[in-house]
């Protein structure tokens, strides 16, 4: 029995029926190379449940649709419900949302689409549903993206919202992002959607770039309709006689098509080419690309007369050529669309469910024109067993090396809180530490670097890590997915994108930090903390996050009488300062601090070569290694002739005891005690404490591990 690889025919039918689909293709040779290597492809196009719909969205997409299936496709519509609450549609009510998104299956499923029962030719997904399931997969590949991608590509593709970039919400920065991973999530062959959402998909292919993906998507975007009047580049939802609805009277649509604009001329006596240069909304529905893209199609003008065309050419030059009238032409065009729309409004009238979710729709976009925006607030539920109400201290941002600096601040910080014999949290931001780090880091590496800190909480800063609640960021979002992007999506709604961007951010800057400042919002407002402390490296952040914390707190609307804004404080982090060298001198990163990855046998050398001037106290390393891990006492060895050892008292209750630090503070500054012996001598101390680190990283397999990871 052999495993032989069934051999594909290439279908050069297929291949001039898919391209008809499309005015534009990128590229073409991809999709001959698609048609070699798949017998069956999927393809895709995403739609927002944001009202009723027009012949674009339905009739011709049931065209479309049908030519795709006839060459072994199956059509994906992505329901995108979470789209349409970034984009306020709506009202930003996902239960309104919902609702129209189950209005748009009845459209689809009345608008003759061949296959609409069968899974292997059309499949509706809903967006919300499809990601909570694979939340992991899904928002990993959001994140990705989004750090690949700098704030001007990704504000250059929002003219897919139809807002101007100016006039961004921090969410809409979300949707070119969630709409790039779309495609990959959907394991998407074709993108088939309209030329208006070109740069978006331009977007998924730099990524197949940026990430060296061989396989990517085939491009086919349809062309757009017009609105009917003068100088409107699309039919609009939001002016009724711009478009034709899927379920317009027949009187609705021959009242529209008479008062459309229908120019016959661009300049008196000038006959042109083609509608390019007429911009004849009427002829943009009859072109060759929507009613003459109709399986055989014939426009018949005048029945009692035989006027009547197979294609599109003899039709334009005979009205351009004013052999048929504008009425005629308007006359036959309403008759047709009225043929095409039928079906539909059968299905609208006859159905109870189509027909009470019809109303529903239209009474819901008649309630949004006067209401005011609002965003709705629900907590995101903490996962089972993370206490609510706790100090939250938030660990750095992943670095491969783990510093000493660090480690000791964030044991000091743990310290201040517990002191007063309340719950600490300790939150492991692993998701959001895509973003703020400079390097492309993966999963495994993010992981290595938060078991190594935690570890080294214990073995270097003494914490008992028993009395701490550890949460990491992956957990409490994979614990309640869709309530925490939610709470993402609506801290973006309440917020704009200027807003969140701030002074620090500008167009260079990664599209990832807007998202990252939005997930740290959506964090807090799920831990309720009492109290927020931000760990050193996020020091620039502090403020940032405090504002927008604010603003987003005082703008939401509770999803209950009884819920009041979250009460907390922001703490400032206690610094520990265990530089061995100004950031001036630093040359080279391993002689700039200790770091848990450093082997104990550079324990004295790193000391030795530290920054120690005579008399200089304002700046000295190793008396604050002095003040961090000499404990009770702190031994200067030297000759006798030197002044011999001296020992100072760290520790302790008496005031006499407390005052040996200054003591030796103030014999530095006197210099009667010299930077070699204070060298020297913390070098010993320093030399015991790593040895002990090191001796505990090769007896912990994980951590050794881990540790190995971030020197990879």
């Amino acid at each position: 029995m052999t495993n032989e690889a069934t051999e594909i025919t290439y279908n050069e039918d297929y291949y001039h029926t898919l391209l008809s689909i499309g005015e534009e293709c990128i590229d073409e040779s991809n999709l001959q190379k698609l048609l070699t290597a798949k017998e069956h492809f999927i393809a895709y196009d995403g739609f927002e449940p944001s009202g009723r719909m027009h012949i674009a969205q339905g009739i011709f997409k049931a065209v479309n649709v049908n030519k795709i299936t006839s060459c072994g496709g199956t059509f994906v519509f992505w329901v995108a419900d979470w789209f349409a609450l970034m984009n306020d549609k709506m009202g930003g009510d996902l239960a309104k949302i919902a609702i129209v998104g189950e209005y748009l299956q009845h459209v689809w499923k009345s608008a003759g689409m061949d296959g609409i029962d069968d899974p292997e030719k059309v499949r509706f997904i809903l967006c919300s549903d499809a990601i909570t399931k694979e939340a992991d997969a899904y928002w990993t590949q959001v994140l990705d993206v989004a750090r690949r991608f700098n704030l001007t590509r990704i504000q250059k593709c929002c003219q897919i919202m139809g807002r101007l970039e100016n006039s961004l919400s921090g969410a809409q920065i979300l949707y070119p992002l969630m709409q790039c991973a779309d495609v990959f999530f959907l394991k998407t062959d074709v993108c088939q959607l309209g030329k208006d959402q070109r740069k978006v998909n331009a977007l998924a292919l730099e990524y197949c770039n940026k990430i060296k993906r061989k396989n990517k998507p085939v491009i086919l975007s349809h062309h757009m309709l017009m609105g009917l009047k003068a100088g409107q580049e699309k039919m609009s939802k939001s002016d009724p006689d711009s478009a034709i609805f899927m379920e317009d009277s027949n009187e609705d649509v021959i009242r529209k098509i008479n008062n459309a604009y229908c120019p016959l001329t661009i300049v008196e006596g000038e006959i042109p080419s083609n509608n390019d240069d007429l911009k004849n909304p009427v002829w943009i529905i009859l072109n060759e690309h929507i009613l003459f893209n109709t399986p055989n199609f014939t426009f018949v003008v005048n029945e009692a007369e035989g006027k009547s065309y197979d294609a599109y050419s003899p039709l334009f030059h005979d009205f351009v050529n004013s052999k048929i009238s504008v009425d005629e032409l308007k006359t036959a065009l309403a008759k047709h669309l009225n043929l095409l729309l039928d079906p539909v409004r059968q299905h609208f009238t006859n159905d109870e469910r189509a027909k009470e979710l019809l109303n529903l729709v239209q009474q819901y976009k008649r309630e949004d024109k006067n209401k005011k925006k609002e965003v709705k607030f629900e907590h995101c539920p903490l996962p089972n067993g993370v206490e609510a109400r706790t100090h939250v201290i938030v660990l750095p941002d992943v670095n491969p090396l783990v510093s000493y600096s660090q480690i000791m601040t964030v044991s000091a910080a743990i310290r201040k809180q517990s002191s007063a014999n309340e719950k600490v949290t300790l939150l492991v931001p692993d998701w959001s530490s895509y973003f703020y780090n400079k390097f492309i880091i993966g999963k495994k590496t993010i992981q290595s670097y938060y078991d190594v800190f935690l570890w080294g909480l214990e073995v270097l800063g003494k914490v008992d890590m028993t009395t701490l609640q550890i949460v990491t960021q992956s957990t409490m979002i994979l614990s309640h997915p869709s309530e925490y992007w939610l709470t993402v999506m609506n801290a973006g709604r309440a917020l704009s994108l200027a807003e969140v961007m701030m002074e620090d951010l500008d167009g260079q800057s990664s599209s990832g930090c807007v998202v990252a400042r939005l997930m740290h919002i959506a964090d807090v407002m799920t831990l309720q903390p009492m109290s927020v402390t931000y760990s050193v490296d996020l020091l620039n952040e502090v403020r940032t996050l405090e504002s927008l914390i604010t603003k987003f707190n005082e703008r939401v609307v509770s999803s209950t009488s009884t819920s009041k804004s979250l009460q907390l404080t922001f703490l400032k982090t206690p610094v520990i300062d265990l530089r061995l060298k100004a950031e001036r001198e630093i040359n080279d990163v391993a002689s700039y601090e200790y770091y848990l990855n450093d082997a104990a046998n550079c324990a004295k050398s790193k000391m030795r070569k530290s920054f120690c001037e005579p008399g200089n106290v304002s700046f000295c390393p190793v008396i604050e290694f002095v003040k961090a891990f000499c404990g009770s006492e702190f031994k200067i060895v030297r000759k006798e002739e030197n002044g011999g050892d001296v020992v100072y008292s760290l520790g302790g209750s008496s005031s006499t005891e407390c005052n040996e630090l200054s003591k030796l503070v103030d014999d530095f500054k006197r210099e009667s005690l010299h930077p070699g012996d204070l060298k020297n001598s913390m070098a010993t101390v320093m030399l015991d404490v790593m040895t002990d680190v090191e001796k505990g990283s090769k007896s912990n397999k994980s951590i050794s591990n881990a540790l190995k990871c971030l020197k990879a």
